[in-house]
């Protein structure tokens, strides 16, 4: 019960911040916000790559806030390139699943490089960043939409997974984490959705629907993924500084496979051009 009060307080937080983010659309201020958590998140990573001094780990974050804001700033200059982009994320996190799946049933594809795990980390955080950002100047309406889903899909899923898990998901990836609570994960989604589809109607009940469904989807692959570097580097959480998850990248794992495909599916619908 405490656990799950932190993880409660610690989402709410994480929400208002994501709210405070979106609200100031023209001021420099969100966008020093949401960069600085992108460096918290990068730091964190360069930890779990094998990075050892914090002079490294700040390097090697510090590259990913840079890469994040070229690539932007290239996505904002040629937006008919945009589509393309969001696809080819697609398919990064098609693989990404086969490479859990590879792990859980064999237990290869297991990474301990430096230089590897720094580029794994490059190509899950600056997508993220990046579709954050790019849904924010759309949309605020989808940003919200985007937070509220993958929060209530982790609380619903922690719920369902303690009180009524019995069958493994992915054990040897995730020992924690079960079918009953993705279950109650995508319910607990999937009724957010319907609750945002009454503040905006315009939208086709269906789609949202599928749109609300694929993104949950790909929060937990994002959540596993994140997991599964965990265990090749033999730690239980990327950090300490966030109550009830640990540390800023345990937070944003199922984000960051969600925005990107939010993103693709929000483009491919035509909710976002």
């Amino acid at each position: 019960m405490r656990l799950l009060s932190s993880r409660l307080l610690t989402g709410v937080c994480a929400f208002a911040a994501f709210v405070a983010f979106g609200l100031m659309a023209q001021d420099p201020v969100p966008s020093i916000f949401f960069l600085g958590v992108l460096f918290l998140a990068g730091i964190e990573w360069g930890g779990l790559s094998g990075l050892q001094s914090i002079c490294g780990k700040t390097l090697y974050s510090l590259l990913v806030c840079i890469l994040s804001v070229v690539v932007l700033d290239l996505s904002t200059v040629a937006q008919e390139n945009r589509q393309l982009a969001a696809y080819l994320i697609l398919v990064l996190w098609l693989a990404a699943l086969f490479w859990l799946a590879l792990y859980q049933k064999t237990g290869k594809g297991i990474i301990t490089n430096k230089i590897r795990l720094g580029a794994v980390g490059a190509l899950v955080l600056v997508p993220m960043a990046v579709s954050v950002m790019t849904i924010k100047n759309s949309n605020l309406y989808f940003l919200l939409s985007l937070i509220l889903v993958v929060s209530c899909s982790d609380i619903f899923a922690f719920v369902g997974g303690k009180l009524f898990g019995r069958h493994k998901l992915m054990p040897n990836v995730s020992p924690g984490k079960t079918w009953e609570g993705l279950i109650f994960g995508m319910l607990g989604a999937m009724f957010i959705g319907n609750l945002l589809y009454l503040a905006n109607p315009v939208l086709n009940l269906y789609i949202w629907n599928a749109v609300v469904a694929i993104t949950t989807l790909a929060a937990v692959v994002g959540d596993l993924f994140e997991s599964m570097i965990k265990r090749f580097r033999k730690v239980k959480n990327s950090g300490t500084v966030l109550p009830g998850h640990g540390g800023v990248l345990d937070r944003l794992d199922s984000l960051c496979a969600a925005a990107p495909v939010y993103l693709c599916a929000l483009f491919h619908v035509g909710y976002i051009t």
